[in-house]
């Protein structure tokens, strides 16, 4: 072999090397970079976790705001931040931690003014779209920067130029839905009681108007299209956020304690669900008789987020809801609403034979059911609370159960279930 071609060997071989480390960086650089990125994110979203856990406000981060949204720290239009669902702050999120030291939320227990009326509690900016001026009576929100105010409880807004024209002796009245809120003033003054007696809850309510009937909300977030924890938000603005609670972070049995801290036979429960937390709630409704509440005991309406919703169907409140009507409508429609009574059963199911073993009672509202479509409902409440991130649409979740009845047909699991049970 001559002398040229061992050099032309040698140049050919040092640039397939140089073809390879080349190639391999290119693929190796952006796969390291992707998992940094990736780590420093879990990294964030932890940080941001407990940061959100430790606040006073009702934090959720977003990276797309349905409307054009300011910080409330630095005036600037926002594009990935966080918004409290209770008082409407918004931030970016370099002011995050600003904003939570800074702007107070929200108080659900607090005195009211020396002559007995309740401030304002007023927001800057973002306020809500179609919202009119309480002095001007023009239009507020239009400018496109961080301008006028909102009442967090009352929902009045104001011009930013109008704020000095508003009289001193204007004091929040808590807006339309004022007979369903329970003011922040009525929980100061029910924790200063030396005597917790019905008695006093009457007298105090006087203080919250005629006609007052406190709502609660119950919502299962894991219900139908899982719209139960944008509502949550929804009803936190509007209402005093202790009203609203999240059944998946806390029983009905700890949720309608409330209701012992209230005017004996003036509240009402709303139940955001479908049929199972209805009944849910029922039970637990239930279970105040036994502790010698039942003057405390609520009436119950319901807003269906569930799959089927029968109960709710058969007691007026729709089929099934999707978002169609706004959250101001759905308290419309409760203070609207007229009480009707409904009755319930107890089925008592006990095994043949074995007298030793305690029958089981079961509460039944609208129908009991033994059989395929017992098993059916079995297997998806199963199924779900194993995957409920997978149940994310009703469409979903009729699809599940179509499936697990089609199962039913071929395997039989039911089959001569009459002769296996007897009913009295």
């Amino acid at each position: 072999m001559r002398e040229g071609d061992e050099v032309q060997d040698d140049c050919g071989s040092r640039e397939e090397w140089t073809l390879l480390f080349w190639t391999s960086l290119a693929v190796i650089v952006p796969v390291i970079i992707t998992l940094w990125c990736s780590a420093q994110r879990s990294k964030r979203k932890t940080h941001m976790k407990d940061f959100f856990r430790k606040s006073k406000h009702g934090w959720h981060y977003t990276d797309l705001f349905n409307k054009p949204t300011y910080c409330c720290v630095c005036s600037q239009h926002i594009l990935h931040g966080a918004f409290c669902d209770c008082c409407g702050v918004c931030a970016d999120e370099h002011c995050l931690r600003r904003a939570d030291r800074i702007l107070t939320c929200k108080e659900i227990m607090a005195p009211c003014s020396p002559g007995g009326a309740m401030k304002h509690r007023w927001v800057r900016g973002n306020v809500p779209l179609a919202s009119y001026c309480a002095v001007c009576k023009q239009q507020c929100g239009t400018q496109p920067k961080l301008c006028d105010f909102r009442c967090v409880w009352c929902q009045s807004t104001v011009h930013d130029d109008c704020m000095d024209s508003l009289p001193a002796a204007d004091h929040c009245e808590l807006g339309e839905f004022h007979n369903l809120i329970i003011p922040p003033h009525y929980l100061y003054r029910v924790n200063k009681l030396r005597r917790r007696h019905p008695e006093e809850y009457s007298k105090l309510a006087a203080s919250c108007g005629s006609g007052w009937t406190p709502v609660l909300v119950l919502a299962n977030t894991r219900s139908g299209n899982n719209m139960g924890e944008a509502l949550l938000g929804e009803f936190r603005s509007i209402l005093n956020p202790v009203q609203v609670f999240d059944l998946s972070e806390l029983t009905p049995p700890k949720a309608l304690q409330l209701c012992t801290l209230l005017p004996p036979g003036s509240v009402q429960v709303l139940v955001c669900g479908g049929d199972g937390t209805v009944g849910w709630v029922l039970d637990a409704i239930d279970s105040m008789k036994l502790k010698g509440q039942d003057q405390f005991m609520p009436r119950v309406t319901i807003l269906p987020l569930g799959t089927g919703n029968d109960l709710s169907n058969t007691l007026g409140w729709g089929a099934g809801y999707a978002g169609e009507i706004p959250v101001e409508q759905v308290l419309r429609n409760i203070l609207d609403a007229e009480v009707v009574k409904m009755d319930r059963w107890k089925v008592q199911v006990a095994s043949k034979g074995l007298y030793f073993r305690k029958p089981k009672v079961l509460s039944m509202n609208n129908y009991f059911s033994v059989g395929p479509d017992a098993l059916m409902a079995l297997n998806f409440h199963t199924h779900r609370e194993k995957t409920p991130s997978f149940f994310s649409s009703r469409i979903i979740n009729k699809t599940v159960y179509f499936l697990y009845g089609t199962k039913d047909c071929l395997v039989q699991e039911c089959k001569d279930l009459d002769k296996r049970i007897e009913v009295q």
